[in-house]
C-alpha cells in the first residue's frame, strides 16, 4: 500500500483515517510541546519522528554491521530491528529497569501513540508465516503491519517537510562501500565531539522565533500554539520562496539582472 498526501490536504490541518482503525495525528505546537515536562520536549518530538522514519539511508552502518545492504533494506525492517533491539535490552537488563519502573520499549510505543489516535498500546506479534506485526493490547483489529507502516512512515515524512532529494545515489557497489566507510568516520568524529551537534537540537525553536517575528503578521507568538508543524514548514518555505523572486524582480528592475537569464518558473513563488 503506497500513499501520498497532497499538499492542499496537509495544509487543512485534518488527521487522516487510513482504516476504522488507525487515525493518523496530526498535531499542532503546543501538543509537541506538551509531549513531556521536560525543558526541551522539543527533542523527544525528534526522536518520536527519527523513530518511526526509520531511515535505511541514516542507519547504513548498523545495518552494515549486522550484514544488511541499506539499499534493499526497507523503512519497516529497520522499525523492526529497533524494536528488537529495544526488547532484548530490556529483557537483559529487566531487574534494573523494573526498579526505575521503565522499559526502552517505552518512547518507540508512545512514538506511535502520538502520531495514532487513540492512544493504542502496541505489542510485537508474529503470524505463522512468519509476517511481523504490531497490534494494539486491547483492541486487536489496530494493527500495523509493512503496509500500513509505509503509510505511517510517508505520513510523518510529509507533515515535517522531509526531503530526500539531494541524498547521494551511489551508481554502484564500490561507491556504496566508499559512501558506507565515509558515514563512518562521520559518526566517528561526532562521538568524539564534546557537545552534540544534533541539527535538530534547536530546529523548532528556530523555526518558531522566524514565524513569528519575521513573517507577514498571520502567525505570531499569540497564537503559533494552534498551528499545525506542516503550516510551520510551509510558512518558512513559501515566504522564502516569494523573498527570492522579489529579489530577482528587483534585479531586472534596476538592470543588474537581465530578464533574458532568468527562467520563468523562477518567478512563480507559489510553487
Amino acid at each position: 500500500m503506497s500513499i501520498k498526501f497532497s499538499k492542499a490536504f496537509l495544509i487543512s490541518g485534518k488527521d487522516y483515517e487510513l482504516t476504522p482503525s488507525i487515525t493518523f495525528h496530526h498535531p499542532t505546537i503546543e501538543e509537541i510541546l506538551s509531549i513531556d515536562n521536560s525543558s526541551s520536549p522539543d527533542g523527544l518530538y525528534w526522536m518520536y519522528v527519527h523513530l518511526l522514519l526509520s531511515d535505511p539511508y541514516s542507519n547504513m552502518v548498523m545495518l552494515d554491521n549486522m550484514g544488511k545492504n541499506y539499499l534493499k533494506t526497507s523503512p519497516y525492517e529497520v522499525f523492526i530491528l529497533q524494536w528488537n533491539h529495544l526488547e532484548k535490552e530490556y529483557q537483559e537488563n529487566r531487574k534494573t529497569y523494573d526498579v526505575y519502573g521503565i522499559n526502552p520499549l517505552d518512547n518507540i510505543i508512545r512514538s506511535l501513540q502520538f502520531f495514532i489516535k487513540g492512544r493504542p498500546y502496541f505489542k510485537q506479534g508474529i503470524y505463522k508465516d512468519g509476517t511481523v506485526i504490531f497490534y494494539d493490547e486491547t483492541n486487536h483489529e489496530c494493527q500495523i503491519n509493512k503496509e500500513i507502516f509505509e503509510c505511517l512512515h510517508e505520513w510523518v515524512k510529509s507533515i515535517n517537510h522531509i526531503d530526500y532529494s539531494d541524498r547521494i545515489n551511489p551508481a554502484d557497489e564500490n561507491a556504496r562501500r566508499i559512501l558506507i566507510e565515509d558515514m563512518r568516520d562521520e559518526i566517528k568524529k561526532r562521538k568524539k565531539k564534546k557537545k552534540s551537534d544534533n541539527e535538530d537540537t534547536e530546529l523548532l525553536g528556530n523555526m518558531l522565533s522566524a514565524v513569528s517575528f519575521c513573517e507577514n503578521g498571520s502567525i505570531t507568538p499569540f497564537n503559533i500554539k494552534d498551528c499545525k508543524i506542516y503550516w510551520l514548514y510551509e510558512s518558512l518555505s513559501i515566504n522564502n520562496k516569494k523573498n527570492y523572486t522579489e529579489h530577482i524582480l528587483d534585479g531586472i528592475y534596476h538592470g543588474t539582472i537581465s530578464s533574458k537569464d532568468i527562467n520563468k518558473k523562477e518567478l512563480d513563488w507559489m510553487k
